[in-house]
């Protein structure tokens, strides 16, 4: 039987924390690789709309005790920081969020209480209402370890 891809195998890690000895042995798995996309795209809120970055979305999504974040990346048109946290003010939580868009970019911020706003070029800061948007934390499908 040929293979028509990389084979790879899913127990590369064995019960008892040490590496399968056999061939094949691969922690390269997109499924692994997701959690770091969910990280970048829901709680750092990074995502393209346009090939190379030069349109990008920001719509972090906090919640339960994710209360901040700070994500970078480098894009084709240069490094984008985004950093985000919640934090009370007079008896109402609040979102403040700090971005600098790379030049030759535009950003769509989307902040939690809803508000939407594309700006170019440039250092920024926002500040919302903290509304929070959909159930937090996420359940698994099915727990990835044995208690």
């Amino acid at each position: 039987m040929g293979a028509i891809s990389i084979w790879e195998r899913w127990d590369s890690m064995l019960e008892d924390g040490t590496v399968n000895p056999g061939e094949m042995t691969s922690f390269n798995h997109y499924a692994l690789g997701s959690v770091a996309a969910w990280l970048h795209a829901v709680v750092g809120g990074l995502s393209p709309l346009e090939p190379g970055w030069k349109r990008f979305k920001v719509h972090p999504r906090p919640g339960d005790d994710v209360r901040s974040a700070k994500i970078e990346y480098l894009s084709a048109c240069g490094q984008i920081h985004c950093s985000w946290e919640l934090s009370p003010q007079g008896g109402v939580e609040r979102f403040w969020l700090s971005l600098e868009v790379p030049g030759n970019s535009t950003a769509e911020v989307v902040l939690t209480d809803g508000t939407q706003i594309v700006v170019g070029s440039g250092v920024y800061s926002f500040e919302s209402d903290y509304v929070p948007e959909g159930e937090w934390p996420p359940k698994p499908l099915r727990t990835a370890f044995r208690d």
